[in-house]
């Protein structure tokens, strides 16, 4: 009887440090990033006169994004999240490099901006009203009354 109670008490313990373990490992954070990582210094680099956009694809690769008004203008964005367990991902930082280029593809300026520069976008939940006719209940159960060929 001592055993068996002593064995249950073992088991219960390893269970026990099992399930505490488990919630452990799931609350740990998870980190990833996104889009092009910027190399320490880029920008330092790219301040040397006359730096082509074939320059840059050599050192930062395609970039994230052109203007789509401007195609002079090229984005490089970064961004690192950070996980806790279910919990909706959390932007820990953010980064956007701006190059400005000239009609000969020569690198005019260069411009940074960080997560603190960003503006939260409200979404507006307005739907945009079809024309014609809106049919009623009546119209659409006895609309297609007498529509039909009925010969045989």
């Amino acid at each position: 009887m001592q055993d068996r109670r002593s064995l249950r008490d073992t088991c219960a313990r390893w269970l026990t440090v099992a399930i505490v373990a488990t919630v452990l490992a799931g609350c740990t954070v998870k980190e990833s990033q996104h889009g092009n990582q910027l190399p320490q210094g880029i920008v330092a680099a790219l301040q040397a006169p006359n730096v082509t956009q074939d320059r840059v694809l050599q050192l930062l690769g395609t970039p994230t994004s052109e203007s789509a008004f401007d195609q002079g203008v090229w984005y490089y964005i970064s961004e690192v999240q950070q996980t806790y367990a279910f919990f909706q991902p959390q932007v820990v930082d953010r980064k956007v490099l701006i190059m400005r280029f000239d009609q000969e593809r020569v690198l005019q300026s260069i411009s940074t901006l960080e997560k603190a520069d960003g503006k939260e976008v409200t979404l507006v939940a307005r739907e945009t009203p079809t024309e014609g006719h809106k049919l009623g209940i009546l119209e659409q159960l006895l609309g297609n009354l007498g529509r039909f060929n009925q010969g045989g």
